[in-house]
């Protein structure tokens, strides 16, 4: 993400839109009634065209709309904005603006303080670099993608390797698992602009498939990096997540970091070294006792009581910490309610 034009005094900020994560940023920041002027494509009405509607052409036009609704959806490419339009000849219409990468929305609202930082994060974060990750086994292999919002799995490949009774067609079919799933590191790699990937397991198959790729493709010898872990499939994914293997190849991966500070807080919860809960955290802020709060995007969204707590703790120094609420990690926040401090101290009775 990158800042075009910037005027907080008017509510004004127009942005570059660079990446998928760009538009994820981007739903965590806009609101119900704020203004968004885009270039978007509408049909262009006359009196003749309400007969024929159905064969006027779209056109490429700038305008704006006061937001009602959005979706966004990981999966998809764009992040659609519907609302009333604000000018011209067709005022008061509805029209839906699809934020695209490439797109340079200008964006007209009251800025919270949290928001303003979420644009930071974003821009700093387009510097990151993506990870992917394999969790192999024996001819089963899931693909995932650590973004900013959490794990996109793009991609599954398995095969039915025979018995070690058939020890020829074992092979033969092994070594074509094997290919398939390093082509499709390759093509992943390539066409994500991803530097790297890390391959884990549970058993001997990724040590297999490390001694194969050096032999048959040592290309990608040096983007590949073999890790263990206890489980495959996408839970194997996570793993790799959870056990710090991101953060020791790429530093500043959020996901991972959430993830780490989020395990933190529940370990130190058995030890009386953290609190959740709004009231809770609140009473840890103004004793000065919290050493650093998170919290889920959706709680501070859509939680003006937390918006204050956030705004409360950088008063006193406290750390803060927005964490998503699309991975694992954010829905174990969720659970205990979305807000939680680590202590300083623990609580005197």
């Amino acid at each position: 993400m990158r800042i075009i034009h910037k005027d907080i005094s008017k509510g004004e900020i127009k942005l570059k839109v660079e990446t998928l994560d760009d538009l994820w940023h981007l739903s965590q920041i806009l609101e119900p009634g704020d203004i968004v002027y885009s270039v978007t494509y509408r049909r262009q009405q006359s009196k003749t065209d309400m007969v024929r509607s159905s064969k006027t052409e779209k056109v490429r036009v700038f305008l704006g709309i006061r937001i009602e609704k959005m979706e966004f959806s990981h999966y998809s490419d764009s992040f659609r904005l519907t609302g009333v339009i604000l000018e011209g000849d067709q005022t008061g219409s509805y029209h839906t603006i699809n934020i695209e990468v490439g797109s340079t929305p200008k964006i007209i609202k009251h800025w919270k303080s949290f928001q303003l930082d979420r644009i930071s994060e974003a821009i700093k974060s387009t510097k990151e670099p993506k990870i992917l990750i394999v969790a192999i086994d024996d001819g089963e292999s899931d693909f995932g993608i650590v973004k900013q919002y959490g794990i996109d799995f793009v991609a599954s490949i398995n095969r039915n390797i025979p018995g070690k009774r058939d020890i020829s067609l074992r092979k033969s079919e092994k070594e074509s698992f094997f290919r398939e799933v390093a082509e499709k590191i390759e093509v992943t790699l390539m066409e994500t602009e991803i530097k790297a990937a890390i391959v884990a397991g549970p058993g001997f198959v990724k040590d297999e498939f490390n001694s194969w790729i050096k032999e048959n493709k040592p290309s990608l010898t040096s983007k590949v990096h073999i890790k263990s872990i206890s489980v495959t499939g996408k839970t194997g994914v996570w793993e790799v997540v959870k056990r710090g293997y991101v953060e020791e190849i790429f530093e500043g991966s959020r996901v991972a970091h959430e993830i780490s500070l989020i395990e933190n807080v529940f370990r130190s919860i058995l030890d009386d070294m953290a609190v959740y809960g709004i009231q809770e955290v609140r009473m840890a802020i103004e004793n000065s006792q919290a050493e650093y709060v998170i919290v889920t995007d959706e709680l501070l969204r859509t939680s003006e009581n937390v918006q204050s707590i956030i705004k409360m703790a950088k008063g006193f120094g406290t750390g803060a910490h927005i964490v998503s609420s699309s991975h694992e990690g954010g829905d174990r926040l969720k659970g205990i309610g979305g807000i939680a401090a680590l202590l300083r101290f623990k609580t005197s009775y």
